[in-house]
Order: structure tokens, then C-alpha cells, then sequence
């Protein structure tokens, strides 16, 4: 079977969406012996994993005049890789982020959604032209063969939202990256305290800090556990670029609570390397994750993986990945994200209990696995679509 998969998010590969493809794609190079990939993109990628010869890699540009970023994105969703899956002659196409085609040439699709965002949530619906992309996209969902997604929770929000029958979802939870594991060099971990300026003891957030992460809710907890632990040198860091707190609604400015607290000096923030994210994981106290919404969370699992202490919100999809192996709290109660992080601080055999239970539970998820269900359920969709 001859499999066409949209590269676009290649050019992104850092984020959520580039993440999985990135992964799936180096995957499916171990794994499967059997069909043939063309990986089609717009440009040349960004971060290319390395592939057998049963992949064949593909730019085709998308012509015409020039146009805004969006709306590139925009032709070469619906036009430019339909007609390229169509010019290889393939049997099947994925499209491994929420922008299936309208216009398919007769090739079945595979759609991977991720969540339903910008529909469950109102405060990420307030531009008229991403509803207008988000109700084009649905459509064009609701026409396509088979929906991956990659939780119980984003199977029944795309239920919901989408009106997708459930025998058209199938749920393919994610993983981390291979090189997401326990650091335990002090030298490497030394190192990465002085680059960010992170003492011995700190809290990690890593995962953005757009609204529904609820960082002023991680703020408020925060301060109440650094005065009642009364460690001068304790820390808050959350990894992201502060520049963005404030310009939009959708980032709000944690900044002015964290000096109403009196911990503004207790609280880094800055963009982080992704090289160095292993090591931060390894080196933090306790990893502190009280987002109100995810579609998987990754990054808990992650943490996990690097043998991180994990206190992680309960919401939506969040107990799938942390389970019994992270102190679980509500979102919208900072009392409780306190508690569980002054406990997990001040407490050495609960913190070694839960870093022992996040690195058993994080070899539950695997690349190769997830790269093994997907091909089985591509020969499922070809199959079906035989019929």
C-alpha cells in the first residue's frame, strides 16, 4: 500500500502537532517493512527523522501569487497536497493534524485530531477568520474515511462537536520521544541550573502559557507553599517566552500576581531549548502541570519519563496519561495544587514514590507502538474502503 502523509507541520516541529509527526514518522521507519510512504510537503522540512528507502520524501510548492502564511497553509491543505497525494498514486492519505481536505481525488483519508480546541473552548473562538478555517476543516472531517485521535477524551469531544460516529474514531495514544529519559549526570544536570539560573530546589512547568494552561492558578499555589516551606532559595520556573504574556487575551499576564504574592523574584520564566528539557525534567523538585484542558498532555508524561515528581491537574484527558503515578488535583482549586506540591517538596519518600511510579508508568506509552497501531488501522481503512 502506497501511503501519502502531509509533512506541512515538519516546518514546525517543535510544537504539539510537529511533535507527533516527527515521531510517527521515525517510527514507522522501524517498523514497517511492508508499505510505501511519500512524506509531502510545501518546502523542505525543518527537522527531517531519518527514513528507509520505503520512504520517499517530496516538495511540492504550492504556486500561484504570493500570499499571507494562513492562507498558504490554507491551499496547500485543501488543493496542494490532494493533487500531490494524487499525482504518487496513493492508496491511502493521513493527514496527522485537524486539516483533513475537502476534495480527496477518490483517496481515502485518515485524519488525525489532536482536540477540538477552538470548539470547546469560547475564549479560543474570538477570530472570525479561525472559525471560519475551523467550520471548513469540520466538514471536511465529518467526509473522511477514519478520525485518529489520541485520547478517550478527544475521541468523545470530537463525538460531541464534530458529530463523528464513534466507529470512525480510533484512539492512538502518543508518546514520548526516545531521548525523553533520566538524566543523571551532575555535571549535565549542574549545567542546566546555571544556564537558567535554577538553583538546587525548584518547581517545573513546562507546556505554554496560553490561557487554559491556568498558570495564575500555579502562581497563587506556588506562593502559598514557598511562604509556608519557608526556603529562600525555592524557585517557580516555567519555560515560555514572557513576551507574549499580556499581548492578547488568550496569554494573560501572570506577572502582576506573582509581585502581589511578594515571589516575583521566585518566579523564572523563559523559552527553553529543546535539548535541554530532558535535563530540567531530571533536575526539578516537582513538575507542577495545572492546565483545564488537553487534548493527551504530553508533557506530564515526559516529566514522567525523566523520573519528574508530577502533580498534574485531573482535568479531561490528563488521568489517561498520569494515572495512579502523579498526585492528581483540581484545576480551579489552589489550596488543593498547593497542598499536593507542599507534600510532594516536603515529603522525600512521597517524591521518590512518585518519580519511581511516573518512570514505570511512562514506559506504557511507546513510538513504536503507537507506530504499530497506525499501520494496522491504515490496512483497516484501505480494507474497508476495498469493500
Amino acid at each position: 500500500m502506497r501511503v501519502a502523509i502531509n509533512a506541512l507541520f515538519l516546518q514546525e516541529p517543535h510544537v504539539g502537532s510537529g511533535r507527533y509527526l516527527y515521531n510517527l514518522l521515525a517510527a514507522l521507519g522501524q517498523v514497517d517493512g511492508v508499505n510505501e510512504y511519500y512524506v509531502l510537503g510545501p518546502k523542505p522540512p525543518k527537522a527531517q527523522p531519518e527514513t528507509p528507502s520505503s520512504f520517499t520524501w517530496q516538495i511540492a510548492p504550492v504556486g500561484g501569487p504570493a500570499r499571507g502564511e494562513n492562507l498558504e497553509k490554507l491551499v496547500w491543505e485543501q488543493a496542494g497536497f490532494p493533487a500531490a497525494a494524487k499525482s504518487v498514486r496513493a492508496h491511502l492519505a493521513h493527514i496527522p493534524h485537524f486539516a483533513p481536505a475537502y476534495r480527496r481525488f477518490g483517496i481515502p483519508q485518515v485524519v488525525t485530531i489532536h482536540d477540538v480546541i477552538m470548539l470547546a473552548l469560547p475564549e479560543y473562538r474570538s477570530k472570525a477568520s479561525a472559525m471560519l478555517y475551523t467550520q471548513l476543516v469540520a466538514q471536511a472531517a465529518r467526509r473522511a474515511e477514519a478520525i485518529l485521535t489520541i485520547s478517550e477524551w478527544s475521541k468523545q469531544d470530537i463525538i460531541e462537536y464534530l458529530r463523528i460516529p464513534p466507529e470512525r474514531i480510533r484512539v492512538i495514544r502518543e508518546a514520548a520521544a526516545p531521548e525523553f529519559r533520566r538524566e543523571t549526570d551532575p555535571d549535565r544536570l549542574r549545567a542546566v541550573r546555571v544556564k537558567y539560573g535554577l538553583r538546587e530546589r525548584f518547581v517545573l512547568n513546562v507546556g505554554g502559557m496560553d490561557a487554559r494552561k491556568n498558570i495564575e492558578k500555579l502562581v497563587g499555589a506556588f506562593a502559598a507553599v514557598y511562604h509556608e516551606l519557608r526556603e529562600p532559595d525555592l524557585q517557580l520556573f516555567i519555560a515560555g517566552d514572557h513576551r507574549k504574556l499580556g499581548a492578547s487575551p488568550t496569554f494573560p499576564d501572570w506577572r502582576p500576581l506573582a509581585a502581589a504574592f511578594g515571589i516575583e523574584r521566585q518566579v523564572i520564566c523563559a523559552p527553553v531549548a529543546e535539548q535541554d528539557l530532558p535535563a530540567l525534567y531530571s533536575a526539578s523538585s516537582c513538575f507542577a502541570f495545572t492546565s483545564r484542558y488537553e487534548g493527551f498532555g504530553l508533557t506530564p508524561l515526559e516529566a514522567m519519563a525523566c523520573g519528574a515528581a508530577v502533580v498534574c491537574s485531573n482535568a479531561t484527558s490528563l488521568p489517561e496519561v498520569v494515572g495512579s503515578a502523579g498526585k492528581l488535583v483540581n484545576p480551579d482549586d489552589a489550596d488543593e495544587i498547593g497542598a499536593a506540591i507542599y507534600h510532594t517538596l516536603a515529603a522525600p519518600e512521597l517524591n521518590a514514590d512518585l518519580r519511581a511510579r511516573g518512570l514505570a508508568q511512562s514506559k506504557q506509552f511507546s513510538w513504536s507502538k503507537v507506530a504499530a497501531e497506525t499501520c494496522a488501522f491504515y490496512a483497516e481503512v484501505a480494507d474497508r474502503g476495498a469493500d
